[in-house]
């Protein structure tokens, strides 16, 4: 007899006797405005919260010409500059007693706001005024650009993030994931303009190019209403397409060192390999999540053996990276002192050859499964990561509901199936390479 467990009255996961998660729903609507603004309505009447988040179909991916990378991310920090109506944002928000934020990454550039269900009407008239009638002028510009540079000087002297940014630049040769979300510096510095700024937002703050996201205590038909009162005037306009030049198919391994500017990092080592999109061969990336979780997760081989077992490395990850195009399944480990990077590589490419010639074992694939299908649901337990994920799925995948279908994925792909992606990805002219190790070496 199977049981239902109601997860915020938004979700709901049917359970097996044994535990395992036998299907998943979320009740979301959708419509679009004539405008075409995407709203996605999801109701939550266990909470007294609501989150609104407005997600714009442009990231770093999207700065499609040279002189322009970090554009997406400067122009996040441009939407909290105020309207006429609202010259300050952060003290209009602040009576609400809300939470708000934005965030870019390559594919995406999201903003949100998360209060109590009462404040929803304000929140809509906020966020909908900040959108059409955003404070954009040549002096605001310059003045964000400055935090930004700041940011960037920051997040550069971190070694973890610059060999991230390196094995980007050195695993891409043409598609625009070879730069980082944070930009260039030179474009930062000097290359980029109030132009530019404008063009961007022409281009891709539009209602046909955004998807409006509404998770939590509402009604939905009076959510409705009020999302067509506030964002019903804004303007479409002429659908733009970036120009992105796909990646060609890797032909040699890629390998580049660095020295540190100083003695007090650890030597590290990060491997990409490419790996499909989201967007076009989800249970490619389905198999690929499960590779990740059977390697690196707390109880993972990987993690075992060189952290564990025999305590090479301070720490060890995998990342499969669900983007809109073509990524990189990543591999970082940082090691331990009285080990090479030789010795953790070469333990690590025994791990990758293992599952492209065996298969894993039933139980061990059980609990790949379990652990993922169990991550999935943990994620949606408040209105905020139910909103946040209906999102980045809708947009990363092109449907929402391919978050449903990656649960699914789950547990249907076979031992057969991981070899097959394990085959296809962890070949050495599909890898790059990328070390760090202190000033004065090892």
């Amino acid at each position: 007899m199977k049981r239902l467990l109601l997860l915020g009255g938004a979700l709901l996961v049917l359970l097996a006797p044994a535990g395992v998660a036998a299907g998943l729903a979320l009740n979301v609507d959708q419509s679009t405005l004539d405008n075409g603004l995407m709203v996605l309505i999801c109701r939550d009447t266990t909470v007294p919260t609501v989150s609104v988040q407005t997600f714009v179909n442009a990231g770093s991916r999207d700065e499609d010409r040279p002189g322009i990378t970090g554009l997406a991310h400067v122009f996040e920090h441009m939407m909290f500059r105020g309207t006429e109506k609202y010259p300050d944002y952060a003290n209009q928000i602040a009576p609400l007693g809300a939470e708000n934020n934005g965030y870019t990454n390559d594919d995406f550039t999201c903003y949100f706001i998360n209060a109590e269900g009462k404040s929803l009407d304000k929140m809509l008239d906020i966020e909908s005024d900040r959108f059409k009638n955003l404070n954009f002028t040549n002096g605001t510009f310059r003045t964000e650009l400055g935090p930004v540079k700041e940011e960037r000087r920051r997040g550069m002297e971190d070694p973890g993030d610059f060999l991230g940014i390196e094995l980007y630049r050195l695993a891409f040769v043409a598609h625009t994931y070879q730069h980082p979300t944070i930009g260039w510096e030179e474009d930062l510095e000097s290359k980029m303009t109030f132009e530019d700024g404008k063009e961007f937002k022409e281009h891709f703050y539009v209602p046909n190019n955004c998807v409006l996201v509404i998770c939590g205590n509402v009604d939905v038909a009076k959510t409705k209403e009020l999302v067509q009162k506030y964002w019903g005037s804004w303007q479409r306009a002429e659908p733009y397409s970036p120009i992105i030049t796909p990646e060609p198919r890797q032909s040699e391994e890629r390998i580049k060192a660095f020295n540190w500017k100083d003695d007090q990092t650890v030597p590290t080592i990060e491997i990409g390999f490419h790996v499909p999109s989201a967007m076009a061969d989800l249970e490619s990336v389905a198999a690929l999540n499960m590779i990740d979780e059977l390697l690196f997760s707390a109880s993972g081989r990987l993690t075992r053996e060189l952290k564990n077992n025999l305590s090479m490395v301070e720490d060890i990850a995998g990342e499969m990276d669900m983007r809109k195009d073509p990524s990189l399944f990543t591999v970082t480990a940082r090691v331990k002192k009285g080990f090479t990077l030789e010795q953790v590589r070469d333990s690590i490419y025994r791990q990758l050859d293992q599952l492209r010639t065996k298969l894993v074992a039933p139980e061990e694939l059980d609990r790949v499964r379990n652990n993922l299908r169990a991550n999935l649901v943990y994620r949606l337990d408040r209105p905020s990561r139910i909103a946040g994920s209906i999102g980045y799925y809708y947009l990363i995948t092109g449907d929402w509901k391919n978050l449903m279908r990656l649960y699914d994925l789950y547990g249907s792909i076979t031992a057969e199936k991981l070899r097959t992606a394990a085959t296809e990805t962890f070949d050495n002219l599909n890898r790059t390479v990328v070390t760090l190790v202190p000033k004065s070496g090892i």
